[in-house]
């Protein structure tokens, strides 16, 4: 490797250029996780086909919708725990505009507290369900929504 290639290396990211969203935002899944989310996807898939027989409905519609919907089911209860989960976020020392960010999102209907803890900086709680609401008001005020 030529010495250029070698100097530059140490200052290259490993990591792909953006950010990959994760499918679960609460639950990181080992090799049981995912064997219990594939038995629970291939019972909803067997209670597709009980259906199919109960109905005469073809199983080759029954069993891939029974197996989606109990995918779906585990991924709407996690990005509801996520949603009610509560974040915080911090850009600034100045206390003045934290809180007037804080009165802009109440003004919308966010649930947000200004919290100080001493000697660190204010931050805005809030839930990250309203990630939407807080994301826009920081760029109507001209400031970097959080990440």
């Amino acid at each position: 490797m030529p010495e250029r290639q070698r100097q530059s290396a140490a200052y290259l990211s490993s990591s792909r250029i953006g950010r990959r969203r994760e499918l679960f935002r609460t639950a990181e899944l080992n090799a049981a996780g995912w064997a219990a989310l594939t038995g629970f996807c291939v019972s909803g898939a067997a209670a597709g086909l009980t259906i199919s027989r109960f109905t005469g409905i073809p199983n080759w519609i029954t069993m891939p919708v029974g197996g989606f919907t109990a995918f779906a089911v585990v991924l709407a209860a996690d990005r509801s725990k996520w949603a009610n989960m509560h974040t915080t976020y911090t850009w600034t020392d100045n206390l003045a505009e934290v809180e007037r960010i804080a009165t802009v999102l109440q003004r919308v209907g966010v649930s947000v507290l200004v919290v100080v803890n001493g000697t660190d900086w204010p931050s805005l709680d809030y839930r990250n369900g309203d990630r939407r609401h807080v994301d826009r008001a920081f760029r109507d005020a001209g400031l970097p929504p959080p990440s």
